[in-house]
């Protein structure tokens, strides 16, 4: 495996909120589990929930009129939006290489035969919102939906004078805003052979 790569949403971000963010410890972090990638974004949540639901099984006996009901688990389902401002264009560049990685976080590894060699678990941490067991960890999860939203009446940046400009040399254009809208369930950490959390287990889904 290649060295993974960190990155962090906010570069030159002395006059965004990213600089703001960052100072307090205010982030939203990402990291791809089967490489070891990880992507932080500014922590600038709008909506968050946390879903937990009981998994239940009914039996039916021979001679019974009414189903023997058991718990076989529990599902936790999580949602969020997450804003990504850019108040200049070399941060708007460098927040559009954050979002690509945590897209491609979604596709599963394979190696120089086409072959899948492991399952796109990612690990998500909230600060306090979403945290491990032991703090700092984040939650293993399988993310099933990213969406990514841009809202231009909020403006655009680029690097010319105006749209005429921008028209005319094809120049880059990035929102000053994009909104991502994440969902997934969480998937359960167990301890594995040699003692160390191992959450990729066929049978460690959280809920499945």
């Amino acid at each position: 495996m290649s060295n993974p790569v960190h990155l962090i949403a906010g570069y030159r971000s002395d006059s965004s909120i990213a600089d703001w963010a960052e100072r307090q410890g205010y982030r939203v972090k990402f990291m791809h589990k089967p490489t070891g990638h990880v992507v932080e974004f500014p922590a600038v949540i709008s909506d968050f929930t946390d879903n937990h639901v009981p998994i239940m099984e009914s039996k039916y006996g021979g001679n019974q009129h009414d189903p023997i009901t058991t718990q076989t688990g529990t599902g936790r389902n999580i949602s969020f939006t997450l804003s990504v401002v850019n108040a200049s264009i070399e941060e708007a560049r460098y927040n559009t290489q954050c979002v690509n990685l945590l897209i491609q976080m979604l596709y599963p590894t394979m190696d120089s035969q086409n072959t899948f060699t492991s399952k796109p678990f990612i690990n998500i941490r909230i600060m306090n919102i979403l945290d491990g067991n032991n703090s700092g960890d984040g939650v293993d999860c399988i993310v099933e939906n990213i969406e990514y939203s841009v809202d231009f009446d909020e403006g655009i940046i680029n690097g010319n004078s105006g749209v005429l400009a921008l028209n005319a040399s094809g120049k880059e254009i990035y929102p000053i805003s994009v909104k991502i809208n994440i969902s997934g369930r969480t998937v359960l950490q167990t301890v594995g052979d040699n003692g160390s959390p191992d959450p990729f287990s066929p049978n460690n889904i959280y809920g499945g």
